[in-house]
């Protein structure tokens, strides 16, 4: 039988912890997930915590040992015409800066197990498709978000900032590095919007630019057959010397280097 809409395993993962593909917490490409990491707490004989990861902020969790799952998912999975509830997500993945955890009710916990199991059945099944999965993810993330309504409740004008601000980050990074771009498509002081930022990120507009394009060149690096010549130009780096410069302070390594590692490690 025909079906449309057929689920991408590159734009939705999922997977138990103890099944955690080789080298999936080293890949760059991890990056454009927004990623849900729900597991048993330790403390607590019946309770689970839970690690909302946002993209482009990679994180250093340790999984080892851990029992439970690994969802991750790219924006098309969100109902980014729902504005409000766009927002929500967008503020529950980045309620701690970086990235959020906290511990998991009981009767969370048991509402979030049920759609677990409805997701990955979704996600296994043959004729599985986005349309389905995309409603479950959204139930699931309304779960997470009732559950922290207190928090939603105390939002300020600054948390829709940090929001418009990513989405212009995330139109313009190849092309716009000045704050002053970003200040007046807002309406606010460049000073202003580092303050936001440090306040509700904990990184300066700048830094926040900078892993942007680290991000997206160690996708390229790795995904693409252009030379690192052309990667810099498509990032909008006049000097393919300066590029490697950028990047290797940024990351303490060449362009080519990463590349060559990448390479072997195939």
């Amino acid at each position: 039988m025909k079906f449309i809409h057929a689920i991408d395993p590159l734009k939705f993962v999922f997977f138990e912890l103890c099944n955690c593909p080789d080298g999936y917490a080293a890949d760059p490409q991890r990056a454009d997930f927004f990623e849900i990491i729900m597991f048993k707490d330790p403390e607590r004989a019946e309770g689970y915590y839970i690690y909302l990861i946002p993209p482009y902020r990679i994180s250093e969790i340790t999984l080892k040992d851990k029992e439970g799952y690994m969802m991750a998912f790219k924006r098309e999975y969100l109902e980014e015409d729902d504005k409000e509830y766009a927002l929500d997500v967008f503020n529950l993945f980045n309620m701690h800066g970086q990235y959020t955890g906290f511990q998991i009710d009981h009767d969370v916990a048991e509402t979030l197990q049920h759609l677990k199991v409805l997701i990955e059945k979704e996600y296994t099944h043959s004729t599985g498709t986005y349309l389905v999965l995309k409603a479950l993810l959204k139930v699931f993330l309304l779960n997470l978000i009732r559950s922290n309504q207190h928090y939603f409740l105390n939002q300020d004008v600054n948390q829709k900032r940090v929001y418009q601000f990513i989405m212009l980050m995330d139109e313009h990074y190849k092309t716009e590095r000045k704050a002053g771009f970003y200040s007046s498509k807002m309406g606010i002081s460049e000073k202003r919007i580092n303050q936001i930022l440090k306040e509700k990120m904990n990184k300066t507009l700048t830094q926040l630019l900078h892993e942007r394009l680290v991000v997206e060149a160690e996708r390229m690096l790795i995904a693409c057959e252009l030379t690192i010549k052309e990667i810099a130009f498509d990032l909008h780096f006049e000097d393919p010397a300066y590029f490697s410069r950028f990047y290797k302070k940024q990351t303490g390594q060449s362009p080519e280097d990463f590349k060559n590692k990448q390479s072997h490690n195939l």
